[in-house]
């Protein structure tokens, strides 16, 4: 078998777990399950207070790049994971997109919609939407009714 068919069968067998949807699909859904998701959404709430300082000359803290990087390094670690529960590591991952990358550009086939999801799956690494994020988390925190007290009243 050549490496092209090695890499059909790869796609092939990704899709089979998609339901014939893209070969990327089952690495985008480790991102949305549910347990990845309360680890983020408590990691934004775990940091936020940080995200309620200001400076007026519009500079950011150097703790938010420092949390930006731990950010980062939370998506890193659940990609690998993804990728190691699909049966795959990273070298892998890379050889197959870029192979899909070859046949979007040379055959002009977007059926696997390879840079929307490079988008979503690499949307960690945006600054921007990552201040997003934590800008959201405080808003959030600002509005919610405060827990009920645990003394007597």
């Amino acid at each position: 078998m050549t490496d092209f068919d090695q890499l059909d069968a790869e796609m092939d067998r990704l899709k089979a777990m998609a339901g014939g949807g893209s070969s990327l699909e089952p690495v985008l859904r480790g991102f949305h399950e549910a347990g990845f998701q309360a680890v983020v959404q408590q990691f934004a709430a775990d940091r936020s207070a940080a995200f309620q300082v200001t400076h007026e000359d519009g500079s950011h803290p150097l703790a938010w790049t420092q949390y930006h990087n731990e950010y980062r390094e939370m998506f890193e670690q659940q990609l690998s994971q993804v990728l190691a529960s699909l049966g795959m590591n990273e070298d892998s991952f890379h050889e197959l997109c870029g192979y899909i990358q070859e046949i979007e550009e040379n055959l002009g086939d977007d059926s696997e919609n390879l840079y929307g999801y490079m988008k979503a799956i690499t949307s960690s690494e945006n600054y921007d939407a990552f201040l997003q994020l934590m800008f959201a988390e405080v808003a959030k925190q600002q509005t919610a009714p405060p827990a009920p007290s645990a003394g007597y009243a």
